[in-house]
């Protein structure tokens, strides 16, 4: 039985539930999860790839536990353990590679990283699938950024954007993930200081949400997200117009980015980070009231959202708060608390010696080709060896043909002397078969002659013994005499009979529509006398059948069957004679409670073997010759007859007959 793999019918509704659930807390998304698959009672292997995928995905970019979205990572990995599975699902093969290297990204273990990117694109390249490349070119984008080589990456952004247009552009992730590709391209070049491109760009973001957007507004939650990715281009635009000494521009881009966001369920962390951003220009600036109050707002925030990171910034602009406000103990307070949390994030954070993405890649694709190389190499390798197989194995067969043509040159006369000489014993045996047909022939016309002179005298012997019988003078002992004499004429003129009917020509008799009931009531009758003198008793039960037949010849198969019924059956039994209508055919059957067929004579019953000769319960005599008879007769009725028979219980003898319509 071929596995499952998947069963979308079930899946895809409680994906689209769990998405549904997402959009508002991603841990009751989770959880929901979670039950949906312990409900299912075998979930298959693509299934469960689906579930460890999105499982991976919360613990990455939700709840950051990095440790456990490698455990999710490695179990996506594992559902593709076997050849087949990855064939059928390259896509999914290609997305788990990226999933394990996605994580080690996020641990900044980048080496290791790029070989599982590396091998999630070629799995790609081989789908031919230009929409799912984005996945390969995000991926390497986002290596870029977290090495801060920033002009490395945006050609990476902006080749996602273009990749993610050959998808599905109605669908509103494809859409809310192309505008945070091109929002990430202006914000390399806001890293390296390219103020023009970057504004050009952030500004390219905000037209392409509002141009491509319009289609989703009417949509709550997906109004809401992008409501905060604006707030998002807000405050990188925001920094770069107050770097260009745009201050009232930049104050106002950052406040309403904090507004959206703060109300808002998915960027609260920007929020935080344009608060900072907010703070440092009301520093600058020396407007320190509203400094203090974005700070509060800052902290109240920090304690519902809390992140490390962010703390950092606060508890750096707090103390640059203090020391422009002249309160130099609270500022060394803050500046305490600021270098104790920075050395332990700088500790956790630092930075590992990475190779170069494309160097790195170059590598692998060269060690690729090696491996290939040397692959090919064993291929071909084999392939001689097989060549050189293959000839030596055609010089052999050529030899052995030379050699059976030179041998088949002695025997050619040595054939074409034994074909004459079997050509001359066919014609031999030809002429002998029809010779012994011919005799045979003779044979069965001589034997009907004699058999036909002998009727009328032997029937004239059995007709005075039974005249003699009814002489009430006659002595006892003569009277046991004219018995014998009667009983051997009666044996007499049965053989004859079955000798006149022997291999009689039935191509040509003549066929009639015979009541088959009638003709079986009139031969009940005429044996039931026959059937007394043993005290049997022959009952009829028969439904009105019509067949086309010989009279004649069908009467006497029903008669030699009943005759053997009679014969084979103990003293004081029933013979059952039956016939019905079965599916457009008269089924006639005979059964008695007699004595059975042996085993090793049932072969031969219809034959005219001597060994299939066997004598009655009382000692009848049986010449063999009638169930060999009566089966030419059926058969030549296009009937069929057989038996089924239990030794010492009793025989069931059935007819089968086209019935007339």
């Amino acid at each position: 039985m071929q596995e499952t793999y998947e069963h979308p019918a079930y899946f895809n509704k409680v994906f689209s539930i769990a998405d549904s659930i997402g959009n508002f807390d991603a841990e009751a998304s989770y959880q929901y999860l979670q039950k949906a698959y312990a409900a299912f009672p075998a979930p298959g292997k693509i299934d469960l790839y689906n579930k460890y995928a999105r499982i991976h995905l919360y613990h990455i970019a939700k709840t950051l536990d990095l440790p456990r979205a490698m455990v999710y990572a490695d179990s996506a990995l594992q559902v593709f353990d076997n050849r087949h599975i990855r064939e059928r699902y390259p896509l999914y093969y290609a997305r788990a590679l990226f999933s394990k290297g996605d994580v080690l990204r996020e641990r900044k273990k980048y080496d290791e990283a790029y070989v599982y990117f590396y091998r999630g694109r070629e799995v790609l390249l081989e789908t031919k699938d230009t929409c799912q490349y984005h996945e390969y070119a995000s991926r390497l984008a986002l290596v870029y950024y977290r090495q801060e080589k920033y002009k490395e990456a945006v050609p990476y952004f902006l080749e996602t954007f273009e990749r993610l247009g050959n998808c599905d552009t109605l669908r509103f992730n494809i859409f809310y993930y192309r505008q945070g590709m091109l929002d990430n391209a202006a914000l390399s070049y806001d890293k390296v200081g390219d103020d023009s491109t970057a504004l050009a760009l952030y500004d390219s973001t905000l037209r392409f949400i509002e141009n491509r957007g319009a289609k989703f507004r009417h949509i709550p939650t997906h109004n809401s997200s992008m409501q905060a990715a604006i707030a998002v281009v807000y405050g990188n635009k925001g920094k770069v117009l107050l770097r260009r000494g745009d201050t009232l521009a930049a104050e106002k881009l950052y406040r309403q980015s904090i507004d959206i966001n703060i109300r808002g369920r998915d960027e609260k962390r920007d929020a935080l980070i344009t608060m900072g951003k907010l703070v440092e220009l009301y520093l600058a600036g020396n407007r320190f009231q509203n400094a203090k109050a974005v700070l509060e707002e800052m902290q109240a925030s920090l304690e519902v959202f809390p992140v490390a990171e962010l703390r950092q910034q606060w508890l750096r602009l707090q103390w640059q708060y203090y020391e422009k406000t002249g309160r130099p103990d609270e500022g060394y307070a803050a500046l305490r608390a600021y270098t104790q949390l920075n050395d332990s994030l700088r500790a956790v954070a630092a930075k590992p010696a990475v190779a170069d993405i494309n160097k790195e890649f170059v590598r692998m694709e060269g060690e690729h080709r090696l491996e290939m190389l040397q692959k090919n190499n064993e291929l071909q390798i084999a392939y001689l060896f097989i060549l050189i197989f293959l000839c030596l194995t055609v010089m052999a067969v050529a030899w052995m043909i030379w050699q059976n043509w030179r041998k088949s040159r002695r025997h050619v006369a040595a054939l074409q002397h034994l074909n004459q000489e079997v050509t001359a014993q066919h014609d031999n045996i030809r002429k002998s078969l029809a010779a012994l047909e011919q005799s045979q022939l003779s044979h069965y016309r001589m034997m009907k002659i004699v058999a036909h002179d002998l009727r009328n005298p032997v029937g004239a012997i059995h007709t005075l013994s039974e005249l003699l019988l009814m002489d009430p003078t006659q002595e006892k002992r003569n009277k046991e005499m004219v018995e014998l004499i009667k009983t051997s004429s009666t044996s007499a003129l049965s053989l004859i009979s079955d000798l006149l009917e022997l291999d009689t020509s039935l191509a040509n008799m003549e066929k009639e529509l015979v009541e088959v009931h009638v003709a079986l009531r009139y031969c009940v009758d005429l044996l039931q006398t026959k059937a007394m003198e043993k005290q049997q008793h022959i009952l009829l039960d028969a439904e009105p059948v019509k067949v086309l037949a010989c009279r004649e010849k069908i009467w006497r198969v029903f008669s030699n069957l009943i005759n053997n019924a009679i014969k084979f059956s103990p003293d004081g039994s029933s013979i059952q004679v039956a016939l019905k209508q079965q599916n457009g055919t008269a089924v006639i059957t005979v059964k008695d409670p007699g004595i059975g067929i042996p085993e090793a004579l049932q072969g031969k019953l219809f034959s005219q073997a001597r060994e299939a000769k066997r004598k009655g319960t009382r000692g009848e005599e049986s010449f063999g010759f009638g169930l060999s008879i009566s089966k030419q007769i059926i058969e030549a009725h296009n009937g069929k007859i057989w038996f089924e028979t239990e030794e010492g219980k009793g025989t069931t003898f059935y007819i089968e007959l086209k019935a007339a319509s």
